[in-house]
C-alpha cells in the first residue's frame, strides 16, 4: 500500500468537506431524498459519499466489486434490495433475491446495475447506517454517533462492535491484535510506519473525519432490525456488510480510493450535460424509448412496475 496514503489526516479532512460543496447537483438531491426518507444525517452521506467516490455515481473499484456513489459490494447491494428494495418500489426484484443469492443471471445483472442510481445507492447507503446503528446500540448498550457509524462501515457492525468494545475497556491496546486481518487490508489507518497504533488513536482518526458529530435521526425510532452479534473474527472478508449478517468488508479499500478519486470538474460536467449522459439522472421517465421507468426516472427490467422509490 502506498506509503503517502494517509487519508485520516486532517489535511484529507478539510478536502473531503471542502469538495462537498462542490458535489455535483443530482447528486445533493439525492442524498437529501434519502437523508427526509430515512431521518438519517444529510451531512454524514455527504460526508461517506465523498469519501467512497468522490461524488462519482458509476465509479467502481479496482480492488472489489464495489460500484456506484456509495460503493456497494455485490453481496451488500443484493442484501439491501432484498431487506429493503419493497419500500421503495423493488419489490418484483426483492422477491427474486434469496439470502443474497439470483438465481436468473440476467435479473441479477438488473439489480446490480441499480447502484450507479445515486438515489438508490443514497438511499440503500442511509438504510444500512440505520442498520448498523440499531446493531450498533443494542451491543454497546448506549447511542452511537457518526464516528461509531463510519467504523461500522469500514470494519462491519461486528467488527465495529468488537472494537468499539475494546476500546471501552482498554483504548491504549494495539487494535491490529484485535483485529489482524483489517490491519494487514489497511496498513496506513492500523499503524504509523512499523508501529501499530492504538484503538483509541485509531477512533480518534475517524473522529475527526466526522467532528465525531452526534448520529442525527428523526424520532426515536430506527429502520433497522436488530440481529444477533457477528462471531465472525474476518467481517470484512465476507463480501456482505449489512447489519443483519454483521458481515462487512472494507467495500472500496476506502483509504486507497478517496487518494485516486476526484470530484467531477465543471467542464467535466458540463461535456456531461452536453452529451445528454447524464439523461439517466433526471427526475423524468424515458419518454423517448417507451420503456418503464420508476419514479427516479432509472430504466426498470421487464418485471418490474414503475413506481416512486420515495413518497413525495
Amino acid at each position: 500500500m502506498n506509503s503517502n496514503l494517509n487519508l485520516l489526516n486532517q489535511g484529507s479532512v478539510a478536502e473531503t468537506k471542502g469538495n462537498a460543496r462542490n458535489a455535483p447537483a443530482h447528486v445533493v438531491r439525492a442524498v437529501q431524498q434519502a437523508s427526509a426518507a430515512t431521518g438519517v444525517d444529510f451531512a454524514y452521506l455527504m460526508d461517506k459519499a465523498g469519501v467512497e467516490s468522490g461524488y462519482r455515481t458509476d465509479i467502481k473499484a479496482s480492488t472489489s466489486s464495489a460500484t456506484g456513489l456509495f460503493q456497494f459490494t455485490e453481496g451488500t447491494w443484493l442484501n439491501m434490495v432484498e431487506q429493503h428494495g419493497a419500500k421503495y418500489g423493488l419489490g418484483v426484484y426483492a422477491d427474486k433475491i434469496n439470502n443474497g443469492s439470483v438465481s436468473d443471471p440476467q435479473t441479477r445483472k438488473e439489480i446490480l446495475n441499480l447502484r450507479k442510481d445515486p438515489r438508490l445507492s443514497a438511499i440503500f447507503a442511509a438504510e444500512l447506517a440505520n442498520d448498523n446503528k440499531t446493531h450498533l446500540e443494542n451491543e454497546l448498550g448506549r447511542p452511537v454517533g457518526n464516528t461509531e457509524l463510519y467504523m461500522a462501515h469500514f470494519l462491519g457492525a461486528g467488527g465495529a462492535a468488537k472494537f468499539l468494545k475494546a476500546m471501552d475497556k482498554n483504548p491504549n491496546q494495539p487494535a491490529a491484535n484485535l483485529l489482524p486481518d483489517a490491519a494487514k487490508a489497511n496498513l496506513n489507518v492500523f499503524y504509523d510506519g512499523t508501529r501499530p497504533k492504538s484503538v483509541g488513536q485509531i477512533f480518534d482518526n475517524f473522529a475527526a473525519k466526522f467532528d465525531d458529530a452526534p448520529a442525527q435521526f428523526a424520532g426515536s425510532t430506527t429502520l433497522g432490525t436488530i440481529q444477533p452479534a457477528d462471531t465472525s473474527s474476518q467481517p470484512w472478508l465476507t463480501g456482505m456488510r449489512s447489519a443483519v449478517s454483521g458481515k462487512e468488508p472494507i467495500s472500496t479499500f476506502t483509504i486507497m480510493m478517496l487518494d485516486s478519486l476526484a470530484v467531477p470538474s465543471d467542464d467535466e460536467e458540463e461535456k456531461k450535460r452536453s452529451t445528454g449522459s447524464g439523461a439517466r439522472d433526471s427526475d423524468e421517465g424515458d419518454q423517448s424509448s417507451g420503456k418503464a421507468t420508476n419514479g427516479y426516472g432509472m430504466k426498470v427490467g421487464p418485471n418490474l412496475s414503475a413506481g416512486s422509490l420515495i413518497a413525495a
